[in-house]
């Protein structure tokens, strides 16, 4: 019995150590009592460093990671330092090039400050608003949307146009020749068009109306690349999107081509329609040695098609003709002189030098 009360006894007291030293923090438990000291001058923390500011200007829900940490490989912001648009810049060439051009100097000289939403961030971006339409990102964004769909339907309708002039050997329907109206046009037009309006509201409001992307693979790695990129239905069942790298680069990459693509098609098929109103001849006809086999393009002088043909034939013997004067006048500088012993120029003479 005296030996429990004397555990009970020790266990009690032991609650009321001091617990050991490596496990007392001393300058708050001291048993001693602490002589005051002098108070030690307080540093200035330093400042904080400034919070990253957000990209954008919260005219839209879309909220990508802060720029620090984009993906490095997507070149994204590369005009940001120009004070002039690339597209001005190339403009400014051609007309260095072509003088007949110098009418249109005072328009390119308009479109020479580099736009402030565009700085190079997006696919198909060379700084070119001269009205500008882009001023916010509410704005850029459903600009970006809207070019993507209409390069989209511009590169199925040229080849829907083609495939419907082959099948018929007529001009295609559109708006100008008035066959665009006739019921079975207009009725399929209606319904395609309808269908795919009403697909775009049932699954993607966020992307097409607040611009907030929603889940989804691409939308992912969208995210991870850093910038908003328009037209993502998260459809690639044969994996193009990264033929040329799976990564920021390669998307990038991918979306240019898209757009270049898209805004040729866009400008071929205005061609067309016009081209068609005002001759009344099929391109697939006008142009038939870029649709039809060899022995359907008409012959120089003979055949249905021989008008065409002559034109044609012309065509390639005056760009061959041309190709030849350039090469001898500019980079051979003429068989005979040998280029006047111009260490710039090529051919026969840099030939000659070598032997």
């Amino acid at each position: 019995m005296k030996t429990v009360v004397l555990a009970l006894a020790a266990t009690g007291a032991s609650a009321f150590a001091p617990l050991p030293a490596t496990r007392l923090p001393t300058a708050r438990f001291s048993t001693e009592a602490a002589e005051p000291e002098a108070a030690a001058p307080v540093a200035e923390a330093p400042a904080a460093e400034a919070a990253e500011a957000p990209y954008g200007d919260g005219t839209t829900s879309f909220a990508p990671r802060p720029v620090s940490q984009w993906a490095e490989v997507g070149a994204f912001q590369k005009y940001k330092n120009l004070e002039d648009s690339i597209a001005y810049g190339w403009m400014k060439q051609r007309l260095a090039e072509f003088p007949a051009l110098a009418a249109l100097e005072p328009q390119v000289e308009k479109c020479k400050t580099r736009p402030a939403m565009l700085d190079g961030t997006h696919a198909g971006d060379y700084g070119f608003d001269p009205l500008g339409y882009a001023t916010t990102d509410e704005l850029l964004y459903f600009y970006m949307e809207s070019e993507v769909k209409h390069s989209r339907l511009a590169m199925i309708g040229a080849l829907g146009w083609i495939a419907a002039e082959l099948n018929s050997g007529e001009v295609a329907p559109n708006l100008l020749n008035g066959h665009l109206f006739e019921l079975p046009n207009l009725a399929a037009t209606v319904l395609v068009f309808g269908l795919w309006s009403w697909n775009e509201h049932l699954q993607y409001p966020a992307q097409y109306l607040e611009h907030t992307p929603n889940s989804g693979r691409y939308n992912y790695l969208h995210y991870e690349d850093g910038p908003y990129v328009a037209g993502n239905y998260d459809f690639d069942p044969l994996n193009f999107y990264s033929v040329l790298g799976d990564d920021a680069a390669g998307r990038r990459s991918m979306r240019d081509l898209e757009l270049a693509h898209g805004r040729t098609a866009m400008m071929g098929l205005t061609s067309w329609v016009l081209f068609e109103a005002v001759t009344g001849v099929p391109i697939t006809s006008a142009a038939a040695i870029f649709f039809k086999p060899f022995w359907a393009w008409g012959l120089p002088f003979l055949g249905e098609n021989a008008f065409i043909g002559t034109i044609e034939f012309a065509a390639v013997v005056g760009a061959l003709g041309y190709k030849a004067y350039d090469v001898v006048a500019n980079d051979w500088d003429s068989i005979k002189y040998m280029g006047d012993n111009d260490p710039k120029m090529k051919g026969f003479k840099v030939w000659l030098d070598q032997k």
